[in-house]
């Protein structure tokens, strides 16, 4: 060592990556910013919320019975956003092509802003940090937290960076236009909460839905995506690299073993729910009108309520003579799960039916939600015209076979379901507001928007109530596959389970349901919709108190600067 002089001693490895040789091209920021990827990711359920019947346990269904508070609630952490800053911060030293450098360096920053806006979806106001922090960082490391307003604007300047500097494209990877998605997303997302949840304070909800609808304007302008022929096929495709909908999408593949378990999907631990199931329009007369107005609505059994519906009901519910690929006779409900089986997802091949074992690709962008985000955004602006759904609502209902929507009949007809469920809007243009919610609920049912969707409205009590499921009209034997031939039987008592005869038994290889100490309930007793009787009376919901998660105290203790959540204190 003593022979060695200080040029040799600064000499790195070169056949491991450290920080002072790395970063130092556009190369070396691809192989950083791959790492990214795993923070996003796609949805396949919309678990917990009013779209279904969960039968296990969710985080809002302690929250809702009072079980999480500061002392459980869990240590936050900060290691994604941090990961992103080291990198923002040591790329001052890169060279190379410097559209190259400012596309990695817009992507830092994207995922930045998606990162730290999940925290104040959380939290609201959080501490805002724009670089890596050190052990030394004292009074960095231990700050109180930054105003929501400041975290906000500072997530929106990151996105124009991204927006600005990112490279068109599409696929498996983000470019410009995924950035414009998530800057719609994200400012749609804080001009409702800022609308609709007066307790912040905060009163420029409009600046964000002019952003949010400049964003899919662009995207719109550009001529790049179209809605794909078939809506089914957005979600059971084996390859979505020519689908014109997919603005970013995850690859799954076989060979390589990246598989997911849409088909779990199916009937595992979930089901739909009646609530969402009567939001699909009826078509009557070449009209699209509320089922809920439809005669008889509320006792419509499974052989009855998917007929004359949006099409998309049968793309996404399990209905009666629905086949898996691996069922050689219809398949039938778990009625312990209450509700109907969810289809969309659901893989069209044998192999991919046994757990995690499915490879089909799935959307994280589709083009139909920067449609339905415009008009969202300009619907809560009370400046959506005729024209403009023409050119996102009624896409969509184009490829759905639905017939089209008129603004001047939603904002003359508002349907008092809707009304029912999302008192709080007060807008001219209310009636409009609603039908785009529909829109959006139906559209994108089961791509996990629905929880977030409720809480950014302020809507969030309509999730006190447990889900109902499927209506069943009499207790007795039931044909659940429409073959014309019974296979459930539902029954009060064990007494009556055993007086079944067992020559029908056999014959109809009934599935005996007993309500007696059963888990499920009809609720008339003897008829109605089958719900979970774990969630009858079991949740409320405070506001605005539960729009937030508090602090967990092990954090306020490490940093004393820290103020609990003002609903939490």
């Amino acid at each position: 060592m003593a022979g060695c002089n200080d040029s040799f001693m600064d000499k790195y490895p070169e056949t491991s990556i450290t920080e002072n040789v790395f970063f130092s091209s556009p190369a070396d920021l691809k192989t950083y910013t791959n790492g990214f990827y795993g923070y996003v990711s796609p949805s396949l359920w919309d678990v917990p919320s009013d779209n279904c019947v969960f039968v296990d346990e969710c985080s809002l269904y302690s929250l809702m019975r009072g079980e999480i508070t500061p002392k459980n609630a869990g240590k936050w952490s900060w290691t994604t956003i941090r990961n992103v800053n080291f990198m923002l911060a040591r790329t001052g030293k890169t060279t190379g092509d410097k559209a190259e450098i400012n596309h990695y360096i817009g992507l830092a920053r994207l995922f930045r802003a998606i990162l730290y806006y999940a925290k104040v979806q959380t939290y609201s106001n959080v501490p805002w940090y724009s670089t890596d922090l050190k052990t030394t960082d004292t009074e960095l490391l231990y700050k109180t937290q930054d105003s929501r307003s400041l975290v906000v604007d500072s997530i929106m300047a990151d996105l124009d960076y991204a927006t600005s500097n990112m490279k068109s494209g599409k696929g498996t990877r983000l470019y410009k236009e995924a950035a414009l998605a998530y800057q719609a997303r994200i400012a749609l997302n804080e001009g409702t909460f800022r609308k609709y949840h007066s307790e912040l304070g905060l009163n420029d909800a409009d600046r964000f839905f002019q952003i949010a609808a400049k964003a899919c304007e662009t995207i719109m302008a550009s001529k790049k995506f179209s809605l794909n022929s078939s809506y089914a096929a957005c979600f059971q495709s084996l390859d979505l690299s020519s689908n014109p909908e997919m603005i970013f999408y995850k690859d799954y593949d076989k060979t390589l073993d990246v598989r997911h378990n849409a088909a779990s999907m199916y009937d595992w631990e979930h089901t739909l729910s009646r609530d969402l199931m009567e939001d699909y329009l009826y078509i009557q007369n070449n009209k699209a009108i509320p089922f809920t107005q439809v005669d008889g609505y509320n006792k419509m059994d499974v052989d009855h309520f998917y007929l004359n519906r949006d099409p998309r009901l049968k793309a996404t519910f399990w209905t009666p003579g629905y086949k898996r690929v691996t069922s050689v006779k219809p398949t039938i409900p778990t009625l312990g799960h209450c509700g109907y089986p969810q289809i969309k997802f659901e893989p069209q091949s044998s192999d991919q039916l046994s757990w995690n074992m499915s490879y089909t690709d799935l959307p994280i962008i589709r083009y139909a939600e920067v449609l339905l985000m415009d008009a969202e955004a300009k619907a809560e602006l009370g400046t959506l015209t005729q024209t403009d759904v023409d050119n996102t609502i009624n896409v969509i209902r184009k490829r759905a076979v639905v017939p089209n929507a008129s603004l001047s009949d939603w904002l003359s007809n508002i349907d008092p379901k809707l009304a029912a469920h999302y008192p709080n809007v007060k807008s001219s243009q209310k009636g409009a507001i609603f039908e785009v919610r529909r829109e959006r609920r139906v559209e994108l049912a089961c791509e996990g928007f629905r929880e977030n969707d409720l809480m950014r409205w302020g809507c969030a009590k309509l999730l006190e109530t447990a889900p109902e499921g499927i209506y069943i009209d009499k207790l007795g034997y039931q044909d659940l596959n429409g073959d014309g031939n019974p296979d459930v039987a539902i029954v009060a008592t064990k007494a009556d389970a055993d007086a079944i005869p067992a020559a029908d038994k056999t014959k109809y290889g009934l599935v005996v349901f007993t309500l007696a100490g059963n888990t499920f309930a009809l609720t008339n007793g003897t008829s109605g919709y089958l719900r979970l009787l774990s969630q009858v009376g079991k949740f409320t919901f405070t506001e605005p108190k539960y729009y937030y998660y508090p602090l967990d105290e092990q954090d306020m203790l490490i940093n004393t600067n820290l103020v609990q959540n003002t609903y939490w204190k």
